[in-house]
């Protein structure tokens, strides 16, 4: 396929990733100045997204929103590899365990992206967008999956990063993420202090694929005034344990050097 081709393929696709649960619909010049291309440019990736059902537009407000094929192509990706449905089946056992709330992530192209939720019975917990795309540098379940990719990923992913400010302690360098990579191989599990939300503790262990490299991970989001040391401890081999059922029933390999 001729470049400029990809280069059409590639921009039309982008688009996609600025539609979440708390921004459904957006406008032509909105998608413009999100995505930094210009208005024509836009439009014709728009064109080409809503003739093929990626997209449609609202009559009314002429604002797009997503159309039938991904949830089309969803269901063939989840009936034929189901891995979304695997992570969840473990969900509400691990929440019933540790009284806090769980979620699974899985790499959505160049993102990790939240598939799965479960919640605790109780009136506080932490509260988890689905289908959000998570920071890489503030939140375990991004450290868990990046501290496991190659090396080549790594780099691309640390020149791309804005290491954008959620918190007083959300890592803000390219040190500050190295770092946490390597606590999170070493350990085999990644925690983030109120990094990505106040008084949140998030704690998350690796997926791994074929390849031995991460595709996704298992998370608790913690209340942080409710966490002891025991809980934490209870909390890390849950995790470590379900990661790696998870990871055997998809047919991934586990890393030697696994901490477990």
């Amino acid at each position: 396929m001729p470049k400029q081709m990809m280069g059409t393929v590639d921009k039309a696709l982008s688009l996609m990733r600025f539609f979440s649960p708390q921004l459904p619909e957006i406008g032509l010049s909105e998608l413009a100045r999100k995505s930094g291309f210009d208005k024509a440019t836009t439009l014709r990736c728009l064109n080409a997204l809503e003739r093929n059902g990626f997209v449609e537009q609202d009559l009314l407000s002429r604002k797009y929103r997503v159309g039938l094929s991904p949830f089309h192509l969803a269901q063939i990706r989840e009936q034929s590899f189901p891995i979304e449905s695997i992570i969840a089946e473990h969900l509400d056992a691990l929440v019933a365990r540790v009284g806090e709330t769980a979620h699974g992530t899985l790499m959505a192209g160049r993102d990790p992206v939240t598939v799965a939720i479960s919640n605790p019975d109780r009136a506080l917990f932490v509260n988890v967008t689905p289908s959000s795309a998570l920071p890489w540098h503030a939140t375990a379940s991004g450290i868990a999956i990046a501290a496991h990719l190659p090396d080549d990923m790594q780099t691309e992913l640390l020149d791309r990063l804005d290491f954008s400010l959620f918190t007083q302690n959300t890592p803000s360098n390219k040190a500050d993420i190295r770092k946490a990579w390597d606590t999170c191989r070493k350990n085999g599990l990644a925690r983030a202090l109120s990094t990505f939300e106040d008084d949140v503790i998030g704690t998350a262990a690796p997926i791994f694929g074929q390849t031995g490299h991460a595709v996704g991970s298992v998370a608790i989001a913690s209340v942080a005034l409710r966490m002891t040391a025991e809980l934490e401890t209870q909390i890390a081999k849950e995790l470590r344990n379900i990661a790696q059922a998870i990871t055997h029933k998809i047919g991934g390999v586990l890393p030697v050097a696994l901490p477990t």
